[in-house]
């Protein structure tokens, strides 16, 4: 008997801890006479599921700067309440949301809520929430109260409003220092190894493989031209392909090498306006291609 009482025990705790429920303020700092919101979410809503809302005001604990101990009597207006259901992601949802106002200055505590649900009653409580001002003196006397919010984190930048200036030149400085050695490094290489690099990052995107073959044979075939024009002080990014291969055999290149290059240059051709669809093995192969005809036609590098 004790064991099967043990196994209905279990069973029900692991229905109750189906269900979780969070209790939360939209923000949980506000100023005085602004509307705070209080938001009830259950998750896994269940079929015997009651709350009964409390109207009027909420009888709360408070506690005003610089005291140590909560005290009653301190009231929070209820506006509105409103509650909903909904399905997300295939988990059923009920969401109830007060709208309060404080009156006063200070921090309120409110007091336990009760829902039910499969015959069960559970109780919970809300975090505390911060309400302030700040006075201030204007002429005849009068005491003039701007209504602005007081909470630790705004408190903990005007103290430390120094530290993060600091923290946010040194990111500052430490970027630029770091976008000036790359711009440094990348005109320490020579022709060859920026044009190498620049095929290995478009290798390494591979857009034919995510339905940009286009994409990448536009960037393939500039890629080869600017390698041509710095290399031979040609202009042939606007050139067509027969231009290309026209200017490159007043260069005096070889037969074998203007072939090679007019073969890539026209399979981009077919790629960009024949949208020719061309496979993996043929794409790589490609860019195996370009590299050797970059690497033979490099002048002979000789490290210092």
């Amino acid at each position: 008997m004790k064991g099967i009482l043990s196994i209905l025990a279990c069973w029900c705790l692991v229905a109750v801890s189906a269900q979780t429920k969070h209790v939360f303020w939209k923000k949980d700092s506000v100023r005085v006479g602004d509307k705070a919101k209080l938001i009830i979410l259950v998750k896994n809503k269940p079929a015997k599921f009651d709350y009964n809302p409390v109207t009027g005001v909420f009888s709360c604990e408070e506690i005003h700067k610089g005291e140590t101990l909560w005290k009653p009597g301190a009231e929070l207006e209820i506006v509105s309440f409103r509650d909903t259901n909904y399905t997300q992601k295939g988990i059923k949802y009920w969401k109830g949301v007060y709208t309060l106002i404080a009156w006063d200055s200070a921090k309120y505590r409110l007091p336990d809520l009760w829902m039910s649900w499969e015959d069960s009653a559970f109780s919970f409580r809300a975090p505390s929430l911060d309400v302030g001002f700040v006075r201030k003196k204007v002429k005849e006397g009068i005491d003039e109260i701007p209504i602005e919010p007081t909470s630790d984190y705004l408190r903990w930048l005007k103290d430390y409003w120094w530290a993060i200036a600091i923290a946010v030149i040194a990111v500052i400085l430490a970027i630029r220092w770091n976008k000036r050695r790359k711009i440094r490094k990348s005109e320490e290489l020579s022709l060859r190894e920026r044009t190498l690099l620049t095929i290995h990052q478009l290798r390494k995107k591979e857009d034919w493989l995510h339905g940009k073959t286009k994409a990448h044979y536009i960037s393939f075939s500039s890629i080869l031209k600017m390698y041509l024009s710095s290399r031979y002080e040609l202009n042939l990014m606007e050139r067509t392909t027969q231009e290309t291969i026209a200017l490159l055999k007043l260069k005096q290149l070889d037969f074998t090498m203007v072939k090679r290059i007019e073969t890539l240059l026209r399979e981009a051709d077919m790629v960009k306006f024949a949208k020719t669809e061309l496979d993996d093995i043929h794409i790589r192969s490609s860019l195996l291609r370009l590299e050797e005809i970059v690497t033979e036609l490099s002048p002979l590098e000789i490290p210092e």
